[in-house]
């Protein structure tokens, strides 16, 4: 309603609710400030460009050299037409319109950037949450593998590497295994590690993972048959796809 009430446009119902707004909205008062003495500068810019007409004299000449010869002529004569002039409604009509204009434009703009920010939180909200229904079941599910009967636990400790790192790993009768390591730095680019199964002198293979910004990772892996009853459990840095036999430096090392 500002800019209508810049134009005095509004009816006294419509002013009289504005005018009681604007008495606590001194935002709104500011606006409308401006809007009034952007009008009054267009109206006065549209009186002082007011078209001019030609003289008599001019007229009379044009008209002349482009009058018929002769009856047969095929020249189409030019009609005599005065250069339009605005009354004072239209030119407050098109003032009131190229406000309105500029004022959704603004407004148009300003719900775009806070539709953006809006879907921009929501989407880290989003995945922040995921990532925390990812932690809590898989804290779940290492709860449960942890108070299983017949489960057994071993601890992995740091080494010279990192000594200040420690894992611990849960298995059952059948292989299910859980490591959850802490004091880990997040891996380089393109490195994570590995886990490995030593058995009879011959490391095995198990799954990579990586450790978040506080140093602490998690893993699901399955422990071979072989290395049940026998193993020895170590981390290695590796490649980030993991390989078939250790080449990075030892991490952690069970006894």
């Amino acid at each position: 309603m500002l800019a209508a009430q810049a134009l005095n446009a509004l009816d006294a119902n419509d002013s009289q609710l504005l005018e009681s707004h604007l008495e606590s909205c001194a935002d709104c008062r500011s606006q409308l400030s401006g809007l009034q003495n952007t009008a009054a500068c267009l109206a006065f810019a549209a009186i002082e460009t007011k078209p001019l007409e030609p003289s008599a004299h001019v007229r009379a000449n044009i008209l002349q050299a482009v009058r018929p010869a002769s009856p047969s002529s095929n020249v189409i004569p030019l009609h005599d037409r005065r250069p339009r002039t605005w009354t004072t409604a239209q030119r407050w009509g098109a003032i009131a319109a190229g406000l309105v204009f500029v004022v959704l434009g603004a407004s148009l703009f300003v719900l775009w950037q806070q539709n953006r920010a809006t879907s921009n939180e929501l989407d880290r909200v989003t995945q922040q949450l995921q990532e925390a229904q990812t932690k809590r079941d898989r804290l779940q599910e290492a709860l449960a593998l942890m108070t299983a009967p017949g489960t057994r636990m071993t601890e992995l400790a740091g080494t010279s590497e990192m000594p200040s790192a420690q894992a611990m790993l849960a298995f059952d009768k059948n292989g299910r295994a859980i490591l959850m390591a802490k004091g880990l730095p997040p891996p380089p680019e393109g490195k994570a590690y590995q886990l490995w199964f030593i058995a009879g002198g011959r490391p095995m293979p198990g799954k990579v993972f990586v450790t978040d910004s506080s140093g602490a990772g998690m893993m699901n892996d399955q422990i071979p048959a072989v290395a049940l009853n026998v193993a020895v459990f170590a981390v290695t840095l590796e490649p980030q796809s993991g390989v078939q036999k250790p080449t990075g430096a030892m991490y952690l090392k069970s006894s």
